[in-house]
């Protein structure tokens, strides 16, 4: 529980106030989805959850794969208009170092059962019923979704929407895909 508390206050200090903290100012035309970066490497904090389908995904065992992690719900509209996007986006990188999770917020099991069969999207639903993930990730605000590398470290974050599937989303999930996934370094502490 504790290193649950440490991560959160890491996770909201470092992009939480990412003004605050040395970011250095953006035009659009640099950051045309208008992503936040933190200015030091944090880990994401490792989670495991249940898919709709009754699949177990645990966050570390996607090492190696550039990972959006997008918290939502299904009465949340700004959530319901970007999941066609990362629906999209889901589907024109299958195959590829790559997996969308959308965790729902608190919701129970039938809403979410009820909200798949109307949308079917392509990407995994994983139930979060108590809302303990998000809280973790200090997702106070939906839709929220944060980008992690392929060595398991939070390099982007988005609050609201975002059109997942254009051509500067494309670019910028090639380019992290094509890096390396190499050991974390000495000097950032995963938390576990």
């Amino acid at each position: 529980m504790l290193t649950r508390i440490l991560f959160a206050a890491a996770i909201c200090g470092t992009l939480a106030l990412l003004p605050a903290a040395g970011l250095r100012a953006q035009s659009l035309e640099d950051n045309p989805l208008l992503l936040d970066s933190p200015s030091e490497l944090v880990p994401a904090l490792d989670f495991t959850g249940k898919t709709l389908g009754g699949k177990t995904i645990r966050l570390s065992e996607l090492r190696g794969k550039v990972v959006l992690l997008n918290f939502w719900a299904t009465w949340c509209v700004p959530c319901l208009l970007e999941m066609p996007a990362m629906d999209r986006l889901s589907r024109k990188l299958a195959g590829k170092p790559f997996k969308l999770l959308a965790v729902n917020q608190a919701e129970e099991r039938e809403q979410v059962e009820k909200f798949a069969r109307e949308h079917r999207f392509s990407f995994d639903l994983v139930l979060d019923p108590i809302g303990e993930v998000g809280s973790s990730y200090g997702a106070n605000r939906l839709p929220m979704t944060y980008i992690i590398d392929k060595r398991g470290f939070v390099v982007r974050r988005a609050i609201g929407p975002r059109e997942w599937d254009n051509g500067a989303a494309l670019l910028l999930f090639e380019n992290l895909m094509g890096q390396p996934a190499t050991p974390l370094p000495s000097t950032a502490q995963a938390v576990r």
